[in-house]
C-alpha cells in the first residue's frame, strides 16, 4: 500500500481504521456517477447512493468497492456503521494540520477518483479545521504511521484517524433524507 507511507502526498480516500464494524449492501442506481473505494457516500432521497459533496449532512458511510458510472447495483458494499473510524490524508494545501487540530472538525475535499488505480482521491481539507459544528469529519488523532511527527508547514500532508460527524445513522440532530 504505497499510500500508507508517512509524509507522502498520495490521497486514498477514507479507509476503515481498526476493526470493521459493519459492511452493508445498498442500492446504487444507474444515474449515479462512478464510485471508488474510499469515497465518502451520501444517501439520496430515492434511497440510492451518491458520492458526498463538501457540505453533505446525510453521509451513509464509505465505499468498500468500485462501481462504474451509469451502472445500477443493488448490492453495493458500504462501511456504514456510525462508530467506524477511518484513516484519511489531509490536503495541507495552504494550512498544515498539527497537534492543535486534534478534536477539531474538518470538511472533505471530494474529488473524482483515479481512473487508473480505481481508488478514491478524497481528502480532508486542512484549512477547514475548526470547532464549527456540521463539518463532515472529527479529527481524533494522527495516524501511527506518522510516528507523532506533526506537520510544521503547509505542503506537508499527514494521515489522520477520523470519525464521520454527519452520519445519517449517527445521532439525534442529523437531518434525514
Amino acid at each position: 500500500m504505497p499510500w500508507m507511507r508517512a509524509n507522502v502526498d498520495a490521497p486514498f480516500g477514507a479507509r476503515p481504521y481498526g476493526p470493521v464494524l459493519r459492511v452493508a449492501a445498498y442500492n446504487k442506481d444507474a444515474s449515479a456517477a462512478a464510485i471508488y473505494p474510499g469515497d465518502v457516500l451520501i444517501m439520496e432521497t430515492d434511497g440510492g447512493l451518491a458520492v458526498s459533496t463538501v457540505t453533505a449532512t446525510n453521509i451513509i458511510g464509505v465505499a468498500a468497492e468500485y462501481s462504474a458510472a451509469s451502472t445500477a447495483k443493488t448490492d453495493f458494499l458500504v462501511y456504514d456503521h456510525p462508530d467506524q473510524l477511518f484513516m484519511i490524508q489531509d490536503d495541507s494545501d495552504t494550512t498544515n494540520m498539527d497537534e492543535a487540530s486534534v478534536g477539531l472538525n474538518v470538511d472533505l475535499i471530494t474529488t473524482t477518483g483515479s481512473t487508473t488505480t480505481l481508488q478514491s482521491l478524497h481528502e480532508i481539507d486542512s484549512s477547514s479545521a475548526a470547532t464549527t459544528a456540521g463539518l463532515a469529519m472529527k479529527v481524533l488523532y494522527l495516524h501511527p504511521v506518522e510516528a507523532r511527527s506533526f506537520a510544521t508547514a503547509a505542503g506537508t500532508m499527514r494521515k489522520w484517524v477520523v470519525r464521520i460527524n454527519a452520519h445519517l445513522y449517527g445521532g439525534f440532530e442529523v437531518t434525514g433524507v
